[in-house]
């Protein structure tokens, strides 16, 4: 049985789709993109794509690398251009969406948004088709606390990070020490460029709306029709992103469930005290872990044999990613019914999966992650006083987050942070045409408070909420998928704090 890990919207089609397309591509350093199919007998609008960026921008004439892409053309006669797109993570692949929407049906975009535009999956560097990172899955797969409770427990973190990181450094190359934000903004422009493109049209879920911010910082003149959906505010220090994402995003979501679960009888724990039992099940499993007897060491669904409270924490923040109302991802329906099964003893559908290959989106989400943001803790009391901090702010979710995991995946990491959390400069700021922000009310990874810190720092820009939960807003297929399309398509933005019901 599968873990909620595959739950992610993000990492669901990733994982689903990797051994679709693995396109061969020949040496030429053209700047011009050679257009192939990715393998035999692929539809007739789906190609693969790459050009040879710097894997230094710095010295552009060093060494370079292929950057990897892959387009689902339009079928129509109105195609107004090329729509680049990053699903998130950071470490998902642009391209693993398109060949989902290609070979699998899955509706990534609407008919309406496929009319009128190429949609270019793009692979940021050290993902998918783009030198993706690569590191040894034997260590990835050691269990080794991110909360340690000693100073010994601490050194073993660090030692930890330190020989994983080293193993995706010898196994990755030299893109390994660049694979921060900015490079990725700076290569979205070449491949702009490459496109015959004078502006950029960008739509960015997640992660890829810091992918998106970082380009409109850098390229303001070049920005088009840009939208991003479930937004992070980057310039936010390590401590306050980590305060914000497991109070504002994953507690605040949390009680939502909680509430959701005692309203509907979809919840499988339905009339009762779920908080309560919630708290008793995370509380049994600190003591000692759950069994997980549905997992295997080897295969596609492969899991660790038991789970730990600080494992089962991070597996449900990925279980809320899903839309509450059914839909074709895992969502809230089936999250009740993974914490139900663990309150009686089976933590099957919340262990942590085992990794059996050497690439893989978690481990391009340390390789982005790393590089990105400035571990502020440097000691075990570091660590002890953001989690003691995020504790009373958050006490279901014991101030577990995803920023949380790179604070103390990062220490010990081999290759220093070069895109530090820093504000968008004002001149440039206001150089760019308008952006729509896009947020749902209950977000576990990207509360409502950092699309309004962004929305601040871009004064133009337009922020609309969906009054739901579930990680970003265009899978819903609702209103707000309506309104991103007709800004796309025909320019036009809602008013500002424009609320849709779906």
């Amino acid at each position: 049985m599968s873990s909620f890990q595959s739950t992610s919207i993000i990492l669901f089609l990733f994982f689903a789709t990797q051994a679709l397309a693995v396109p061969h591509y020949s040496t030429d350093t053209s700047p011009n993109i050679e257009w192939r199919t990715c393998k035999e007998n692929d539809p007739p609008n789906l190609q693969c794509g790459q050009i040879k960026v710097p894997i230094n921008h710095e010295d552009p004439h060093g060494g370079h690398f292929n950057l990897g892409f892959a387009r689902l053309k339009s079928n129509s006669m109105s195609t107004i251009g090329n729509l680049i797109y990053n699903p998130g993570g950071p470490g998902g692949a642009g391209s693993a969406e398109v060949f989902a929407q290609a070979f699998l049906n899955v509706s990534i975009w609407t008919l309406e948004l496929l009319a009128h535009y190429d949609i270019i999956g793009l692979d940021p560097r050290g993902t998918g088709l783009s030198n993706a990172m690569k590191c040894d899955p034997d260590i990835w797969n050691r269990r080794v606390s991110g909360t340690p409770k000693n100073k010994d427990e601490f050194k073993k973190l660090v030692a930890y990070n330190k020989a994983f990181g080293e193993s995706c450094r010898n196994l990755t190359g030299p893109v390994f020490d660049f694979m921060d934000t900015e490079s990725a903004a700076k290569d979205m422009d070449l491949v702009r460029k490459a496109l015959g493109e004078e502006k950029l049209t960008f739509y960015g879920q997640s992660y890829g709306s810091q992918l998106g911010s970082t380009y409109a910082g850098l390229f303001p003149k070049n920005v088009g029709r840009m939208v991003l959906d479930g937004v992070m505010d980057s310039s936010q220090s390590s401590v306050a992103q980590v305060a914000m994402e497991s109070n504002n995003g994953y507690e605040t979501t949390l009680n939502k469930f909680f509430q959701w679960c005692n309203t509907t009888a979809e919840c499988a724990l339905n009339g009762q005290d779920i908080a309560g039992i919630f708290d008793k099940m995370i509380a049994t499993a600190e003591s000692s872990p759950i069994p997980a007897p549905g997992c295997a060491p080897e295969g596609d669904k492969a899991c660790r044999s038991d789970a730990t409270s600080e494992e089962i924490l991070a597996q449900v923040q990925i279980g809320l990613l899903g839309f509450s109302a059914s839909s074709v991802f895992l969502g809230w329906p089936a999250l009740s019914g993974a914490i139900a099964q663990a309150a009686q003893g089976n933590a099957t559908l919340l262990s942590r999966p085992i990794k059996n290959t050497s690439s893989h989106a978690d481990f391009s989400f340390l390789g982005v992650g790393c590089k990105d943001w400035i571990a502020a803790s440097k000691s075990y009391i570091d660590l002890v006083l953001i989690r003691q901090m995020t504790g009373i702010l958050s006490p279901h979710s014991r101030g577990n987050s995803q920023f949380y995991e790179i604070q103390s995946s990062c220490i010990g990491w081999p290759s220093p942070p070069t895109n530090n959390p820093h504000t968008l400069d004002p001149k440039k700021v206001a150089q760019l045409p308008p952006i729509l922000l896009v947020n749902s009310f209950w977000d576990p990874s990207t509360p409502i408070s950092s699309a309004n810190a962004l929305k601040t720092k871009i004064p133009n820009s337009v922020l609309i909420l969906r009054n739901g939960s579930g990680h970003t807003s265009y899978l819903t297929f609702g209103k707000t998928t309506e309104a991103i399309d007709a800004f796309f398509v025909k320019g036009i933005l809602p008013a500002q704090g424009t609320t849709f019901a779906y």
